[in-house]
């Protein structure tokens, strides 16, 4: 007997571990369970996506199967992809917020030691002095950056764009980083709608 299954399968071209369970009743009817799970899954919050369930006779199956799960697997497939690739951007931005933590601890101004004979007009003229509203420095701009960027990172990966959306420092405040955010602003709106389209698919009876 020869049977095309396993051909079906690579034709998917998602690589991944597949959790098949078939059920068959007194009446030939096939109730099937169909999980897919990506290769170097990093994330969690993919161990709550359900499997697929199929109903149908056996000729309903051969017939139908695979078109029905390609759709959702593929999407699947991209969602494992999308959360991987998060991590990745997570792990560089704390590895840059260090670098700049580290920066300004080495920049911080010593205080001001008091010496003998020092005039005590000094405290006196500097009590006298305005002070403007402080702008912050290219150090504190660069720290709350990456800041930000790590938060949505780690709302990347607990699959909750919208707020890392909403977290997106503005581009009137980083315009160098002007193409990075919109980057960043398209792939996750990208990765909102796939998301919602691939529960809304698994919610499906």
């Amino acid at each position: 007997m020869t049977t095309n299954f396993f051909e079906n399968i690579t034709a998917l071209n998602v690589p991944g571990k597949w959790t098949l369970a078939i059920h068959t009743d007194e009446q030939g009817q096939f109730t099937v369970s169909a999980l897919f799970t990506a290769l170097h899954n990093a994330d969690n919050a993919t161990k709550v996506i359900p499997p697929m369930l199929l109903k149908g006779t056996a000729t309903e199956m051969d017939e139908g199967f695979f078109e029905t799960i390609t759709q959702p697997v593929q999407q699947t497939a991209g969602l494992y992809s999308n959360l991987n690739a998060y991590h990745k951007e997570l792990e560089k931005a704390r590895l840059a917020s260090k670098m700049v933590q580290d920066k300004k601890n080495k920049t911080a101004p010593k205080p001001k030691i008091a010496t003998e004979g020092s005039d005590e007009n000094d405290n006196e003229d500097d009590d006298n002095i305005e002070v403007g509203e402080p702008k912050p420095s290219t150090v504190d701009k660069r720290k709350a950056y990456a800041e930000a960027m790590v938060k949505i990172s780690e709302l990347n990966a607990a699959c909750k764009y919208a707020e890392a959306i909403e977290l997106l420092p503005p581009i009137t405040d980083y315009p160098e980083k002007e193409a990075e955010l919109k980057t960043k602003l398209a792939d996750l709106t990208r990765k909102k709608n796939q998301m919602a389209q691939a529960l809304s698919l698994f919610n499906q009876d």
